[in-house]
């Protein structure tokens, strides 16, 4: 029992992912979880169907039947076959789940680069990128989502690093709040300016955007902190491009959410797709104006030389009030039905805290969050029928989307729940703080890269493979 805590603490207090993954490899020799992973049988995937998968495309690839792999490959290559994604596989050993699954997966790629690099007579290059590409609509995308969550936001910094660093970060990636900030700071770099930023062990970035207004400048403006002042930060972490330079610049798919101040008005999802020419720096300001700390923003574009303001006529606040986590959204715009989600809104993270444990207290705990969150919402719609049209309608219907939406998505990354990081929640982080955060950030995500890298794995194959092809087709005859 003594060296079982032992290696768990060791996996709690690792300082690199090398440390965590012989902690954890560790920890599941010396409680049989490595026997657990070896018996492919289990109640929560159906393991017959994956033997069988897995043993009819070796047989096919072994006998160089090619019609019968497309097809095969066809009718059963989608992301939950057999219950393969099932959340429970994942949630009992630290470094991943049964060797079966990983072994179906493996195939399934052998399979696909095969077809790919073969030379198949009637099957040119150009049409077997034209297969792919369906293959990839079928299959869709992951997108990685990073919440808001004022400072303590700063922890997305280390999902986002330990992502990086296992190669496992999505192309497509949305930010509301803080979150925005960050999601624009990493769609903004090239791959080797990322690879410079996360090479320091802190990352090299400004942090002092929080500046209170003096006491007559509040009363004024009706908002306690500058604008100006967090804009400057937001500019030098991640300049002055559009959102369409920014895509063209680093190749990553960046949403900002933004919400309206005009209740009328629906929130919006801000990308290279929907608004190209607007500044992400002026998005990720508006996306992090909560009301009464900042004063609502109006977006501004750029064309050419030129930058006026974007719908003039609208400002825009805090993201996180009408789309922390735009997963409807970010499904019809880029094909996404695959979310990562990284949480660290202060009122969430304390309910996500112990989530994925099981048995009978955590039965308890999850009973008791459901009834509250009920509760809560019934005396918010009392109250909001109470205000009816007074000054306070505006804030109620604040409250009731923040309380209404959804916080999680089918991966959630949250940090450890530390009551005393709250103090810090509107102050300027130190180095120290931000070293802190980003390693929680990345411990928060090291027990999660398994399941992360099997669900993705597929589509993975599928982009390497297309790139393939196309840099063929792009060769000189």
């Amino acid at each position: 029992m003594f060296r079982r805590r032992s290696l768990a603490a060791d996996m709690r207090n690792a300082n690199s992912y090398e440390e965590w993954l012989h902690a954890a490899r560790s920890f599941e020799a010396a409680t049989g979880l490595d026997g657990w992973r070896s018996d492919p049988k289990s109640d929560h995937y159906h393991h017959a169907l994956i033997r069988q998968q897995l043993d009819s495309l070796r047989s096919m690839r072994a006998a160089g039947r090619i019609e019968d792999l497309v097809d095969h490959l066809h009718e059963s290559m989608h992301r939950n076959l057999g219950d393969v994604s099932a959340p429970e596989l994942y949630a009992v050993a630290p470094t991943g789940t049964k060797r079966l699954i990983g072994e179906y997966l493996s195939e399934i790629e052998a399979t696909i680069s095969g077809l790919v690099d073969s030379n198949i007579p009637g099957w040119p290059a150009r049409e077997k990128l034209a297969v792919l590409s369906r293959a990839l609509a079928n299959f869709g995308r992951t997108a990685l989502l990073l919440s808001g969550g004022a400072t303590l936001g700063f922890y997305h910094l280390g999902v986002v690093r330990a992502l990086w660093r296992a190669k496992l970060l999505p192309h497509v990636m949305s930010g509301a709040s803080m979150g925005a900030m960050i999601a624009s700071g990493i769609c903004s770099r090239s791959d080797a300016e990322l690879e410079a930023l996360f090479s320091e062990e802190v990352p090299d970035i400004q942090l002092m955007g929080l500046e209170w207004r003096s006491i007559l400048g509040m009363l004024r403006e009706r908002s306690l902190m500058k604008p100006e002042a967090m804009l400057r930060v937001i500019e030098a972490n991640c300049g002055r491009h559009t959102f369409e330079e920014a895509h063209a610049r680093s190749g990553r798919t960046l949403n900002i959410s933004v919400s309206p101040t005009r209740i009328s008005q629906k929130p919006r999802i801000l990308c290279h797709l929907t608004s190209p020419n607007v500044l992400i720096s002026s998005a990720a300001l508006a996306s992090s104006a909560v009301p009464g700390l900042f004063p609502p923003v109006t977006l501004t574009q750029r064309r050419g030389e030129q930058e006026r303001p974007y719908i003039d006529t609208e400002t825009w606040i805090d993201g996180s009030f009408g789309g922390d986590l735009p997963m409807m959204r970010m499904s019809r715009l880029h094909n996404v039905n695959h979310f990562i989600v990284s949480q660290t809104n202060p009122h969430v993270v304390p309910f996500l805290s112990g989530s994925t444990q099981q048995g009978v207290s955590a039965f308890a705990v999850g009973v008791a969050v459901g009834a509250m969150r009920t509760q809560g919402m019934q005396a918010m719609q009392v109250a909001r029928t109470v205000a009816g049209l007074t000054p306070l309608k505006g804030a109620m219907e604040l409250m009731m989307s923040l309380a209404q939406q959804e916080y999680r998505g089918d991966i959630d990354i949250h940090p450890r729940f530390e009551p005393l990081q709250y103090r810090k929640i509107l102050r300027n982080p130190t180095r120290e703080d931000l070293a802190h955060f980003v390693i929680e950030g990345e411990r928060a995500t090291w027990p999660k890269l398994a399941m992360i890298r099997d669900h993705t794995r597929v589509a993975r194959c599928l982009e390497r493979c297309a790139s393939r092809l196309e840099a063929r087709l792009a060769e000189p005859d």
